[in-house]
């Protein structure tokens, strides 16, 4: 027998519905409290709530307002993104993807080499004091050059030394760390902020991926923040900090990452790349920001940040227990004079291809061409990958 539903029970009119979800007000009140996998859920259910969370997005990671509490101008800082390949990762772009802060945060940023002199007179001139480690100097330029020569053969560089010999590191990926410090008053409270400038030895990408869990693993660009890089790294002293603010953290895959790896957050032996589909993306508002100009008079120019031509795979390694399976990441790297800057590609045939077109185009260029009328062909890597594919 079929029971009439009571006036409470029924479910809303749907002009109700639209009522709600077409004000902002009412539903910023919903969804300031649901995750961005659930939003994303979410919007998938119609398009009218599809539109609103759209809009919410666009409010909620207002990548300016998130920058303005280290920069007074934030679009200066991410023209300087766009035109350096400059990388926010870290505790930061986690609290902007995931709407959270952690005071005792710092902004930690990745500078591709060649890259760091530019960068750090920029973070200086904003009021920021360089504060030296201890194998360091007082003054920041006597550890960078103003003149990178790209063209030089590209060696990896050994790790900086200290009085007690090599400095320790987990992170081989790294060639040095600058801290900048600056006071400020917010609220009527004296804040102490703190910028790490990381030069990476390859790229931003090689040297983030070698962190300790995944859930740093995030990159924010000029143009857009992207969720999840994955990496095979633990250590025990930080990931308890992170357990602490409410995540989760696996030392091997479990059986269903292996049974069903599509269906798995870490997607063991599946060819990746940044910014892919199985990347959550958020587009940022790039008005104002002056994109990159060509790298030299000869080269193609490209608009598109470095980090996304970065690819990986993520192999299921045996552990000493034959049932087990531990995480390690499969990369080539691709560190050439003919490239502005180096890449990593998840493919050893996509690297060999690449390695012999450049082989012949280095000779041709070291043999007749000087430094002064460089040309970079990186506008060639998004053709390599797209070649690849349909092969």
């Amino acid at each position: 027998m079929w029971n009439s539903l009571t006036a409470h029970q029924r479910p809303p009119r749907a002009s109700r519905v639209r009522h709600v979800f077409s004000n902002a007000p009412f539903y910023d009140l919903i969804f300031r409290d649901l995750s961005p996998r659930t939003l994303v859920r979410l919007s998938r259910t119609c398009h009218m709530i599809r539109a609103a969370v759209t809009q919410f997005f666009r409010r909620a990671y207002n990548i300016n307002h998130h920058l303005s509490r280290y920069f007074p101008d934030p679009i200066s800082f991410r023209s300087l993104q766009a035109r350096t390949g400059l990388v926010i990762s870290g505790s930061n772009a986690l609290q902007f993807l995931d709407r959270t802060f952690y005071p005792e945060s710092d902004l930690d940023i990745y500078s591709h080499p060649g890259h760091v002199y530019e960068v750090l007179e920029w973070i200086e001139s904003f009021g920021y004091h360089f504060e030296p480690h201890k194998y360091q100097e007082e003054d920041w330029r006597n550890h960078v050059s103003p003149d990178w020569d790209g063209t030089a053969q590209r060696m990896l560089r050994d790790p900086p030394q200290t009085e007690n010999g090599v400095r320790s590191t987990w992170y081989s990926n790294i060639a040095e760390v600058y801290t900048f410090k600056r006071f400020v008053v917010m609220d009527g409270e004296h804040v102490e902020l703190q910028i790490q400038v990381i030069e990476a030895t390859n790229n931003p990408i090689d040297t983030i991926m070698r962190y300790h869990s995944t859930c740093v693993m995030n990159i924010i660009t000029f143009d857009a923040a992207a969720l999840k890089i994955p990496g095979s790294r633990h250590r025990p002293d930080v990931l308890s900090k992170y357990i602490k603010r409410g995540w989760r953290v696996h030392s091997v895959f479990g059986p269903k990452d292996l049974a069903q790896p599509y269906e798995s957050p870490f997607l063991p032996n599946v060819t990746r790349w940044v910014g892919d589909h199985h990347c959550w993306t958020v587009p940022l508002d790039t008005s104002g920001v002056k994109l990159r100009t060509a790298l030299s008079p000869s080269s193609e120019q490209f608009s598109w940040d470095p980090s996304t031509q970065n690819g990986w795979t993520m192999l299921t390694k045996p552990s000493t227990r034959a049932s087990l399976r531990i995480p390690e990441m499969d990369v080539n790297l691709i560190a050439t004079t003919v490239f502005r800057y180096n890449y990593i590609v998840p493919s050893e045939s996509l690297s060999l291809a690449i390695r012999d077109w450049v082989n012949s185009q280095g000779k041709l260029y070291h043999g007749i061409v000087t430094r002064s009328n460089w040309t970079w062909f990186d506008a060639e890597i998004p053709r390599f990958r797209e070649f690849a594919q349909s092969g």
